[in-house]
């Protein structure tokens, strides 16, 4: 894998587009990790990341801001990490803006439910692959000509 700082955080909210779930991970009450599946409602152009989140999850903190990361992979050839610090905002102009027909599926109380869930990156980490058919490829040349097969790039974008 070679490194490349050339993708934006543009170009990774492009790969990406479509994917709506990331694996959110912050620090439960004994100290270790804890992760569960969240809807992406949105990024801004800082490269934060914004979830709708059920205000009585009991890992909901309204006023703390913790360490915690969101990992997004796209349909296998795009893999990014976001590590930043969470914080959950009680905003009802905030929360009406984020609401979707999607989000009343998760909340069927409404959005009084819910909180937006804002994390705020440091940085994106990356890892980009091409097609599975490409990788035998680049597997297949690395083996007759003694080259390290080309498969895929990853990078750091700081935030």
């Amino acid at each position: 894998m070679s490194v490349d700082d050339t993708m934006t955080i543009d170009d990774l909210r492009d790969r990406l587009r479509g994917e709506r779930t990331a694996m959110l991970t912050t620090v439960d009450e004994r100290g270790t990790l804890s992760a569960r599946p969240l809807r992406i409602q949105t990024y801004n152009d800082y490269g934060d990341v914004f979830f709708l989140v059920a205000r009585s999850a009991d890992w909901v903190s309204l006023g703390t801001t913790e360490a915690a990361n969101a990992a997004i992979v796209d349909e296998g050839s795009t893999w990014v990490s976001i590590a930043g610090r969470l914080h959950f905002v009680d905003d009802p102009k905030l929360l009406e803006e984020m609401w979707d027909e999607a989000s009343a599926a998760y909340f069927p109380g409404g959005s009084a439910d819910a909180v937006v869930g804002h994390l705020q990156s440091d940085r994106w980490e990356y890892w980009t692959a091409p097609t599975a058919a490409v990788q035998v490829v680049e597997f297949v040349k690395s083996k007759v000509s003694d080259n390290t097969p080309d498969v895929g790039r990853s990078g750091t974008i700081e935030t």
